[in-house]
């Protein structure tokens, strides 16, 4: 007697798991970033916590610095970017309509973004992104032409913004001083002791 039941076939995966793994990679990254700013209330009031002051704390600071700061944030918003590209894929296949549901994805990017600024840390990046999905879906359409022309309007305006807040802005009106950085970084670290 032959048995003839009726398998399903196998689900093909549109998941990218090597985007997956990058996304895991990076955030570990930050991860150590984060975790040394976060240790200490010195780095939040920009300044080296005097605890930490030796030759090895130095080299220590210096192969953060080398090897993690910024590296993975910009890993990190490349796969942001390329993320998006991926979601078109997907709401073609799917044929959904991207918009919506890209906008569905970005306002609960927000949602927790605002919940992170306020149940956890003040410096949060997920509301950022938020924002500039909104950018990315104003211009998904956009010829090449515009999309660099765009890109280099915002490259320049945020350059000359540099430039000028450098060299015309007075910081210390905004910006504490050195002792006084340093005395409420040390206030922080007695009430949490």
């Amino acid at each position: 007697m032959i048995n003839r039941t009726t398998t399903k076939p196998p689900t093909v995966s549109t998941r990218v798991h090597d985007v997956d793994a990058l996304r895991g990679f990076a955030l570990l990254g930050i991860f150590v970033v984060n975790i040394t700013f976060m240790a200490s209330a010195y780095p939040g009031n920009l300044v080296e916590d005097p605890s930490f002051s030796s030759t090895l704390d130095g080299i220590a600071r210096f192969i953060v610095a080398a090897l993690f700061s910024m590296k993975f944030y910009l890993l990190f918003s490349f796969l942001f970017g390329y993320s998006f590209v991926l979601q078109m894929d997907a709401a073609e296949r799917a044929g959904a309509a991207f918009v919506p549901r890209m906008l569905r994805r970005v306002v609960g990017l927000f949602v927790l973004g605002v919940g992170h600024i306020v149940l956890l840390y003040g410096g949060d990046v997920l509301t950022t992104y938020a924002v500039v999905s909104l950018v990315l879906l104003a211009m998904h359409q956009a010829s090449d032409r515009t999309a660099l022309r765009t890109a280099g309007i915002i490259y320049a305006v945020v350059t000359a913004s540099l430039v000028v807040s450098a060299l015309f802005i007075d910081r210390s009106a905004f910006m504490p001083s050195q002792d006084e950085a340093l005395s409420s970084a040390a206030l922080c670290v007695f009430k949490f002791k």
